[in-house]
């Protein structure tokens, strides 16, 4: 993994829809470094262009070269980084689809009514894609789950829980080795110096109902 992490910067890596084929991502490869031109005075040669298709899952992933690099130690390097972004990006997209799932449920437990929607994210990283979002709603109150983001600080997920239309009331839930946390000012928490500071805790249907309450009385 540092390996890779390291080798990356290397190069400028693109990463596409394949088009007209499902569940296939097409990684392009640029070297940072310009060629030197042959002759003094000329133009620096473009830098050449890899490009390959992925599809599969994780270590069963296919590839298939569109232009390959002349070396094989080349060709494995960037295969290695293709895979671990490949890995990343349907971990990621499955990982926020089975925390709408149990949201809904919750939410439906609850009383509201829910509406599952994608969302467009724009990734340079992982590439352009759509993750799942969750609209809840309870009488005249909406409240929308929205994934923002694969990488967070000390996080390997972002996803946003607040009232609708605005960013009225807002918590913040952070997937951890262990699971997903949720960020909120709860009305149980200690205020220091005037001021009601957030925590984290582990999200579960208690709290999240706990949540949901509070945003609703925010917005009555």
């Amino acid at each position: 993994m540092n390996e890779q992490k390291t080798a990356q910067p290397r190069y400028m890596v693109g990463v596409y829809d394949e088009p007209g084929a499902i569940d296939v991502l097409r990684f392009t490869f640029v070297p940072k470094r310009l060629q030197r031109a042959r002759t003094p005075g000329a133009s620096p040669n473009p830098p050449p262009e890899y490009i390959v298709a992925v599809r599969g899952d994780g270590d069963e992933a296919a590839f298939e070269w569109v232009k390959s690099p002349p070396k094989e130690s080349t060709k494995a390097e960037l295969e290695e980084i293709a895979r671990e972004r490949f890995v990343e990006r349907a971990g990621w997209i499955q990982r926020v689809s089975d925390l709408v799932k149990s949201v809904q449920s919750w939410a439906k437990e609850f009383g509201w009514s829910t509406k599952r929607i994608d969302k467009k994210i724009e990734d340079a990283r992982l590439g352009n894609h759509k993750a799942a979002a969750l609209v809840m709603q309870d009488d005249i109150v909406r409240v929308l789950l929205e994934p923002i983001s694969a990488t967070a600080p000390g996080s390997d997920g972002l996803v946003d829980l607040y009232l609708m239309p605005g960013y009225d009331d807002i918590a913040s839930l952070y997937h951890r080795e262990d699971g997903w946390h949720v960020h909120y000012v709860f009305p149980t928490h200690e205020v220091v110096a005037g001021i009601q500071t957030g925590e984290s805790r582990p999200l579960s249907k208690k709290t999240f109902g706990v949540i949901l309450g509070e945003m609703k009385k925010h917005a009555e």
